[in-house]
C-alpha cells in the first residue's frame, strides 16, 4: 500500500526541525481534504535558518496534470543560508488519499 499525499505545508520540516512557511503551487485542481495536493515541481520557502526547499525524490505512480505528486514517503532538500543541503521531510499526510 503507499503512503499518504502531502497537502499541508505545516507538514512539511527541514533538517532543523523548521517547519515550511509556504510554497509556490502549480497545482490549482485537485486538492484533499486538507489542502491541494503536492507536486514535485513545488518550490518550499522557510522562515528559520533554512530557505528554500525542493522535492528530490517524488512518487513514481501518482500524477497531478503529469508531474509527480509528494507522498510521505518523498524526500527533499532544503539550502540554509550557507548554501549547504538539509533534508526535508514529510510528518504527516492526509491519511485519506495515499499513493506510491
Amino acid at each position: 500500500m503507499g503512503s499518504a499525499i502531502h497537502c499541508q505545508m505545516a507538514a512539511v520540516q527541514d533538517g532543523t526541525g523548521v517547519p515550511a512557511a509556504s510554497k509556490i503551487s502549480t497545482n490549482t485542481r485537485v486538492s484533499a481534504t486538507t489542502g491541494d495536493v503536492s507536486l514535485m515541481t513545488y518550490t518550499l520557502s522557510f522562515p528559520g535558518p533554512s530557505t528554500t526547499g525542493n522535492w528530490l525524490v517524488p512518487n513514481q505512480r501518482v500524477l497531478v496534470n503529469g508531474m509527480p505528486s509528494i507522498g510521505q514517503a518523498s524526500s527533499g532538500q532544503a539550502l540554509n543560508a550557507a548554501g549547504s543541503p538539509v533534508p526535508v521531510t514529510i510528518i504527516t499526510g492526509d491519511p485519506r488519499v495515499t499513493g506510491s
